[in-house]
């Protein structure tokens, strides 16, 4: 079979949803620019990786060649791109990382649940030619995409801190940890890195769990209703 390019199929995509997209595209280039302009590299090149997410779905459908990755529904993309721009906009140019206790939590719960709903989907998607996904396995795949997903985070935030010196996991003493009382930690800075990342991956893993929840019961209701 031909390799074929295809066009991109924007009018599949509700309008509502792509007006959203075209505003966090835009915030994405607004803040990448302020970032470059300002010196501060990391959150520049993670805005500018963050603008090419928000086109995951438009990438499916023009070089997906009629694989089953042009079925993935313009809604995940939607969902991803809530995430995307609460992360970036509220959570680090807003400081709401800094301003709230509680935003960080709320991210990765937020995350797990997007990313285990998207799962659920996908996991209907790939064995669509084998006959209908049974909820059970679509399930098990949707929670165990969404902690994968929350891996490869911790894994980008530790080469971050190893390579470029920040501090995305709190393991040592800078302005990200002055908040922190050494002492309800051992003393060590090391020992507030490690409860971040296990936090991270609970609150991801609740996510995980809600949103795998609400997809059984939603693609349930849905298909009665059909």
């Amino acid at each position: 079979m031909t390799y074929k390019i295809k066009k991109d199929p924007i009018e599949k995509i509700p309008k509502a949803q792509f007006i959203f997209w075209i505003i966090v595209r835009i915030s994405m280039l607004v803040c990448a620019t302020y970032s470059f302009i300002n010196g501060n590299l990391v959150m520049g090149f993670e805005s500018v990786f963050c603008f090419i997410f928000t086109h995951l779905w438009d990438m499916f459908q023009v070089f997906g060649n009629g694989s089953f990755i042009e079925e993935v529904p313009p809604f995940s993309q939607t969902m991803l791109n809530i995430i995307i721009f609460i992360g970036i906009v509220f959570g680090s140019y807003m400081d709401f990382f800094d301003k709230f206790w509680w935003f960080d939590n709320f991210t990765h719960v937020m995350a797990g649940f997007v990313c285990a709903a998207f799962g659920y989907d996908f996991a209907c998607i790939i064995q669509r030619k084998k006959g209908q996904c049974a909820a059970t396995l679509a399930a098990i795949f949707s929670l165990m995409f969404a902690l994968s997903i929350a891996v490869g985070w911790e894994f980008y935030e530790f080469l971050m801190d190893t390579l470029h010196g920040t501090n995305l996991q709190l393991a040592k003493e800078g302005v990200e940890t002055a908040m922190f009382d050494l002492s309800k930690y051992h003393g060590e800075y090391g020992y507030i890195g490690l409860v971040d990342t296990m936090t991270d991956m609970m609150m991801n893993t609740a996510g995980g769990i809600a949103g795998m929840i609400f997809m059984i019961i939603f693609r349930n209701k849905k298909k009665k209703n059909s």
